[in-house]
């Protein structure tokens, strides 16, 4: 029984030391490409630790049991983007409400059906659409029903309520990726949306390649006429410096904080969940709601938003 015990707390041990290192290597993300993957995983490893230090204590070892469920407070710090309160709009934000999906469709999904029918059910005013193959530029056209107003530029789709107006495509470098941006008259009120998809960070080259991507968005965002609103796929979660930075640079701010952690990737593998989709905003709106979608088929979750408009002249409230 003794012997089991060792054991027991040597596997616990483990699995405390190898979180509590990738944590550690993920605080390096900066340094190097392969280490900033590391520091998209913080809830993992805020979990892997506290339940290790729960066990480590009730095995005997209440040292290691203590330390591992110190260092998981220190992994879930980052989690206080989606838990902080958030600041309250110095004005409340007036008008109807504009209701946004975006979603990632994933190129080998082949439930059409499943995402068309999951599209009539929410009726949104305005949805980006990534990774849409000739096949799925196909069946979302189907939309017109509900969403007549629609562009197309590579693997991105849009679709709105309302006419699409300054509608231009903005490709990455000759990359499959790109953006699209489009201005709404949505009841009166003028809404400029960018629609993008960041390269993968898989690799030296990739890494660098997002990295460029970020940069040019930025831009292109503080370029548009505001009030402006970002949908897209990063490739990055909030829990990097990067980040903070792309929202300092493009002067928006998270749709999603303050509001819960409710990652949208990998749909199809649940224990690796992150964020890498994202509403963020710009001055003259106010995100009334932000919420996952079901499970359409893809390996994304569909990201949903409810938002109004408010005095442009005031800052998005959102924390950064």
């Amino acid at each position: 029984m003794r012997l089991d015990r060792q054991r027991a707390r040597r596997v616990v041990l483990v699995v405390a030391v190898a979180a509590a290192l990738a944590g550690g290597l993920g605080a390096l993300g900066p340094h190097a490409w392969w280490l900033e993957l590391f520091a998209h995983f913080r809830p993992q490893y805020a979990f892997l630790l506290a339940a290790s230090g729960i066990a480590l204590v009730a095995l005997g070892a209440p040292a290691s049991g203590l330390a591992a469920a110190a260092l998981a407070v220190v992994n879930a710090l980052p989690l206080l983007h989606y838990y902080a309160p958030r600041p309250q709009p110095q004005a409340e934000a007036q008008g109807s409400e504009l209701r946004a999906v975006l979603i990632n469709v994933y190129f080998r999904n082949a439930a059409h059906e499943r995402l068309l029918d999951y599209l009539h059910a929410v009726q949104p005013d305005v949805a980006v659409f990534l990774e849409a193959t000739p096949a799925w530029r196909k069946s979302l056209r189907r939309l017109a029903a509900v969403l007549p107003h629609q562009a197309e530029s590579g693997e991105l789709f849009v679709a709105s309520r309302w006419p699409l107006t300054v509608l231009r495509a903005e490709p990455f470098g000759g990359d499959d990726a790109g953006a699209m941006v489009f201005t709404l008259d949505a009841g009166g009120r003028t809404l400029t949306v960018v629609g993008a998809h960041a390269s993968w960070p898989l690799g030296r080259a990739f890494s660098a390649r997002r990295n460029e991507q970020l940069v040019q968005l930025a831009r292109l965002v503080r370029a548009a006429p505001a009030p402006a609103l970002l949908l897209a796929d990063l490739n990055l979660t909030a829990f990097t410096p990067r980040f903070a930075q792309f929202l300092a640079d493009a002067g928006l701010a998270d749709c999603s904080a303050g509001r819960g952690w409710q990652p949208g990737w990998p749909a199809l593998f649940p224990p690796l969940a992150l964020r890498i989709d994202h509403c963020l905003h710009g001055a003259g709106v106010e995100p009334r709601r932000v919420a996952t979608g079901p499970f359409i088929g893809s390996d994304h979750y569909p990201l949903e938003v409810t938002l109004r408009f408010r005095d442009a002249a005031l800052p998005p409230t959102s924390p950064r």
